[in-house]
């Protein structure tokens, strides 16, 4: 990369000079075009006088008039004081003008040029240098997912498996407990069903850890439920397998 710099340095150097030589030569070229016209501008045709006024002289006593002698009184005032300059000097302007003309040109060319080519030895000397990208970095170590282990309905337990709420009056609500009991190994992730009443309300905490015990508050809502005899079976599942399940039953009557 260094020597190709190099050399579109060294290339632009030698361009430079020779613009520089050709500038100072038009630069001359000028001045004597310049000192040229100032010279002709100076020369001036030589100017030439007028002739002398001339005046009729009055006749001598005893001369007739009519014998004088005839003379033109008409003055030259009105001709010009110089006339044109020498023959030849139109000429020599055209010669200096068409000069000028073509140095101007030769100095739009080296300046076309010059613009023309450094675009071109920028672009064809320089090499672009491609990064090495190592292939075999390691990639960060990813954790699977620890996939849920089944549990057997044997190891689920739920007490009591059924309770009556007894008399639920209209606009008030009854709660009760039930506790779920993890005997395996593992922990389980629970979620119960919705009643078909919805009359029902849950809480509890989903994750149970094992041979543990989990608190299940299921509450009835007189409001939402129809008056009679209620009976709603509820579906504990787990996530690891939702066939392997539990359940409880709720009873109460609502008038």
């Amino acid at each position: 990369m260094s020597d190709d710099f190099g050399t579109i340095s060294a290339r632009r150097a030698r361009e430079i000079d020779v613009l520089r030589k050709h500038r100072e030569s038009l630069v001359k070229m000028l001045e004597d075009v310049d000192a040229q016209l100032r010279e002709l501008g100076d020369v001036t045709a030589p100017v030439i006088p007028p002739p002398a006024r001339r005046t009729v002289e009055p006749p001598a006593p005893g001369h007739d008039i009519d014998s004088r002698p005839i003379v033109n009184t008409a003055t030259y005032d009105d001709e010009p004081e110089s006339v044109a300059a020498q023959p030849g000097s139109g000429a020599r302007v055209l010669l200096i003008i068409g000069v000028a003309i073509l140095a101007l040109a030769l100095i739009g060319y080296l300046i076309w040029r010059a613009s023309s080519d450094r675009p071109a030895a920028a672009t064809g000397t320089v090499i672009e240098e491609s990064t090495a990208v190592e292939t075999n970095a390691t990639a960060p170590d990813t954790v699977a997912e620890a996939q849920p282990v089944p549990v057997p309905d044997s190891e689920l337990v739920m007490t009591p498996r059924t309770q009556d709420y007894g008399l639920v009056r209209k606009g008030t609500r009854v709660t009760r407990q039930y506790v779920f009991t993890n005997n395996s190994e593992e922990p389980v992730t629970i979620s119960l069903a919705r009643s078909a009443c919805r009359c029902l309300y849950y809480e509890y905490e989903k994750l149970v850890p094992p041979k543990a015990k989990e608190s299940i508050t299921v509450t009835i809502d007189g409001a939402k439920a129809k008056a009679g005899t209620l009976r709603e079976s509820v579906k504990v599942t787990t996530q690891a397998d939702p066939t392997v399940s539990t359940s409880f039953d709720v009873i109460a009557t609502v008038r």
